[in-house]
């Protein structure tokens, strides 16, 4: 299964890459993930990154090509209905082309359902989201309400090794546009493949390549290959504290 889930997701990339009349960069995307268990039901989680595109993989030229194209904030409630089946709510605020005079902001609150479950030593991870978009056009000054569907596969596994502390994580994830008058239905697409680093109880560090691919119209797609470090954290508030 592992291979097969990993074959189809390298392929999906490869096949949008043939067809695609593309601009190519690659850059840096540092990564913070938090979360923090309240209760057996109840998570809250903060969810942090910026894309740093730092040169045109055609024609490449960091001086020319290097920008801050992405800050991303987002905090979440979840609602854990049992280990397998949980429900969140969450608030995002991402700005596109950070220090540039053709920034755009956008706020957006999104609810998704998350399902998981395990396969021998393989965890299994399907996720449907609705995203509710109000992106600024600082054109006309109006702030339309948008909307899309999105849906994400993951996978993770241990790896053995003499610590025990490694582990390989992939996952992919489609968006389909689906208001009135979209300039495309499938508009975007990431993909991702990590290795994480267990450091303790508390912290990992998980890094690998992500693949991000825009539709920015007709069969013109903008493809960036970025390499991803991630700070994980996590604290659970309903494990007993250790005694002295």
């Amino acid at each position: 299964m592992k291979k097969s889930i990993f074959i189809c997701l390298m392929s999906t990339l490869a096949f949008q890459s043939i067809l695609a009349q593309s601009t190519f960069v690659g850059g840096l995307f540092p990564t913070i993930d938090h979360s923090r268990t309240f209760t057996k039901h109840l998570d809250y989680s903060l969810y942090y990154f910026c894309a740093f595109p730092l040169v045109n993989i055609k024609k490449p030229d960091i001086s020319k090509d290097a920008n801050f194209l992405l800050f991303y904030s987002e905090q979440a409630l979840t609602f854990n209905v049992n280990k397998h089946l949980s429900f969140t709510g969450s608030y995002v605020y991402q700005r596109e082309n950070v220090i540039k005079d053709d920034y755009s902001n956008e706020n957006r609150v999104h609810i998704q359902a998350t399902y998981k479950h395990s396969v021998k030593t393989t965890n299994l991870k399907h996720r449907l989201r609705f995203d509710n978009r109000f992106v600024h056009n600082r054109t006309t000054g109006e702030t339309p309400y948008t909307h899309r569907l999105r849906y994400l596969i993951g996978l993770d596994f241990p790896i053995k090794g003499k610590k025990n502390n490694l582990y390989f994580t992939v996952y992919e994830e489609a968006f389909f546009n689906t208001f009135k008058n979209a300039g495309a239905v499938y508009g975007e697409n990431w993909a991702y493949a990590a290795i994480s680093v267990i450091l303790n109880d508390k912290n990992k560090i998980e890094t690998g390549p992500l693949y991000i691919t825009w539709n920015t119209g007709g069969n013109n797609w903008f493809h960036q290959y970025y390499l991803q470090l991630t700070w994980v954290s996590h604290l659970d508030f309903t494990k007993p504290k250790p005694t002295r």
